[in-house]
């Protein structure tokens, strides 16, 4: 079978559609991950009518969505159930910063069998606090995952050491054996590798070498205090620039060619990065502020 339909949350079809619990205004593009990745399984193995305005709408009926957040854990047993998907909720006590659990065993066995994986990732690669994403594949220690928010590299495509390091919670979907691929078959190339992920670890250290601060790539105190501020009017063209533009591609805020130059792409994906963050969306990297603390820590 071909892999799952990739659905984003900020898909211009649907980002600005209602997705709010009452007593707030939330749109599927600020908060739809779960509903997004719910859509995908439900259009790829049931309804392919099904997108994230489906299943946004369908949570919000329900009360699945939670006040100033997103979507509550129990939304996805029941919305999967409606369209006779079965889903098994594998935990409920937080796994974030475990290696190794029951529950990690059965969602990589589940993998492994064909199956596919939701995930609520905690803060790091994926996230700075919480997001939805599925996985469908893993071979050879790398976990294949369509992101509602993202089609970098380093979020569609990681090792499990890395995933299982930064999930909270877990789910697994049961795929039908008619539609199964089994990772190594001939039935559905996964897609090729990518290069080495660009890390947080890396653009610290990348971010500490040409700030003057020490190359240790944990950003403490010294690190913050040095350094400066960038943006499309300010330092555009400063070495650190290109540093800052990588790693916002490789998070999923497009910034075009990594030049080292700070035009309308870097304005607009910071501009990104600070609204999914609670920064002032300036499009400015303010010296010690909260821009520059959400990007380094």
């Amino acid at each position: 079978m071909k892999r799952p339909v990739h659905y984003l949350q900020t898909d211009s079809r649907w980002k600005k559609r209602n997705y709010s619990a009452k007593g707030e205004s939330r749109t599927i593009g600020s908060s739809g991950c779960g509903p997004t990745a719910a859509a995908m399984v439900i259009a790829t193995l049931k309804d392919q009518n099904v997108t994230p305005v489906s299943t946004a709408e369908w949570s919000m009926a329900h009360g699945y969505k939670a006040l100033g957040q997103g979507t509550y854990y129990s939304y996805f047993v029941p919305q999967l159930a409606a369209y006779g998907i079965a889903c098994k909720r594998l935990n409920t006590a937080n796994l974030y910063g475990q290696s190794s659990s029951a529950a990690h065993t059965e969602a990589l066995n589940a993998l492994q069998n064909g199956d596919w994986v939701i995930a609520c990732m905690g803060r790091g690669n994926w996230t700075s606090s919480g997001h939805f994403i599925l996985l469908y594949a893993c071979k050879d220690g790398i976990v294949y995952i369509n992101d509602p928010a993202s089609t970098a590299s380093a979020r569609t495509r990681n090792t499990w050491a890395l995933f299982a390091s930064q999930v909270k919670y877990l789910w697994t979907i049961t795929v039908p054996d008619h539609l199964k691929t089994i990772p190594g078959s001939d039935a559905a190339p996964l897609p090729a590798l990518p290069q080495t992920p660009y890390t947080k670890t890396q653009f610290v250290r990348d971010v500490q070498s040409v700030i003057g601060a020490k190359s240790d790539g944990i950003a403490g105190p010294e690190t913050l205090s040095k350094t400066l501020t960038i943006s499309k009017s300010r330092n555009s063209r400063h070495a650190v620039i290109k540093y800052v533009q990588r790693y916002l591609n490789a998070m999923g805020y497009p910034c075009g060619t990594e030049d080292g130059i700070a035009g309308v792409k870097f304005d607009t994906a910071v501009k990104a990065f600070q609204r999914a963050n609670g920064c002032v969306a300036d499009g400015e990297i303010t010296k010690g502020k909260k821009t520059w603390k959400k990007l380094l820590t």
